[in-house]
């Protein structure tokens, strides 16, 4: 499974092609955190929800924060300086099994794991 995080919905609905064809051709997990943040920004932006919400729905996974995601994710900031939601985000979808996670936020870069791939998205 493949795991993206918010920006991956942005690079989408703009087009770069590499998210569009991980959306595409993979199964794809995505935290509720990131449905927060997109909500959020459609409330603030005055964009309707079923044009950023309804990407959603093509995830095969909603990764929920759990109090193991919580703790990982406070180790990860600590030792990477990456803010606190970026954190539980990416946590939750190593947590949920995901191997390679795209974004558009260099920090998750400084996320060192063997046998995890972060692929940052232009």
């Amino acid at each position: 499974m493949i795991g993206v995080d918010t920006g991956f919905f942005f690079a989408l609905s703009e087009g770069q092609a590499l998210a569009t064809k991980v959306f595409r051709d993979s199964e794809i997990a995505v935290s509720v955190l990131s449905r927060f943040e997109l909500l959020r920004i459609s409330l603030r932006r005055g964009i309707p929800w079923e044009e950023i919400g309804g990407l959603l729905g093509r995830s095969i996974a909603l990764v929920e924060a759990t109090a193991e995601t919580a703790d990982e994710a406070a180790r990860i900031s600590f030792t990477t300086g990456m803010p606190a939601i970026d954190a539980l985000i990416l946590a939750g979808l190593v947590e949920a099994g995901c191997r390679t996670i795209y974004t558009r936020d260099k920090h998750f870069t400084r996320y060192a794991r063997k046998d995890v791939e972060i692929v940052l998205l232009d």
